[in-house]
């Protein structure tokens, strides 16, 4: 039987220290405080050509997860697929977000992994293999790049505050 799953696993490195990190990434991921399940939106981005993108909004579930190391944070992150007003197809998407500490305190390093189904059948699966990994690449690290300027601009209004700016 032919796997139509596509596994994805993007990181980028914030200058963030982790424990304001936390913060920022629960609220962009809709997590109230003590709250278990939260929600949110994203804008999936794939650049399409120099200055030029396809932007599809989703609205994801998200969890805490149990950490098991110390200065770790994990996240669940889902959401469905389906087909956008103009009818584009979404994948569907399920996986992991992982906050973890860097080697400094003034950095982090923030991780999305997880598994998403091609729209399109055998057919989508096959443009997956040639094109739309390339796609889903640009995809991923657009939304983790997204994150990753929320965190960083909260550190800043954090770091402001301290020094009365």
């Amino acid at each position: 039987m032919l796997d139509r799953m596509t596994e994805v696993r993007e990181r980028v490195y914030l200058e963030a220290p982790y424990v304001q990190a936390v913060g920022a990434l629960e609220r962009r991921l809709g997590l109230e405080p003590g709250a278990g399940e939260g929600r949110c939106v994203l804008a999936l981005v794939v650049p399409v050509a120099p200055g030029r993108e396809i932007a599809r909004d989703v609205t994801a579930v998200t969890q805490r997860i149990a950490g098991t190391e110390n200065f770790t944070s994990r996240y669940s992150i889902a959401w469905t697929a389906g087909q956008t007003s103009r009818g584009i197809p979404t994948p569907g998407f399920e996986g992991t977000i992982t906050l973890r500490a860097g080697e400094d305190y003034a950095e982090c390093e923030l991780e999305l992994g997880g598994r998403y189904e091609p729209p399109g059948g055998v057919a989508g699966k096959l443009f997956d293999d040639v094109v739309g990994r390339r796609i889903a690449h640009a995809t991923f690290v657009s939304l983790l790049d997204g994150v990753r300027r929320e965190l960083r601009s909260e550190y800043e209004k954090t770091e402001a505050a301290k020094h009365g700016g």
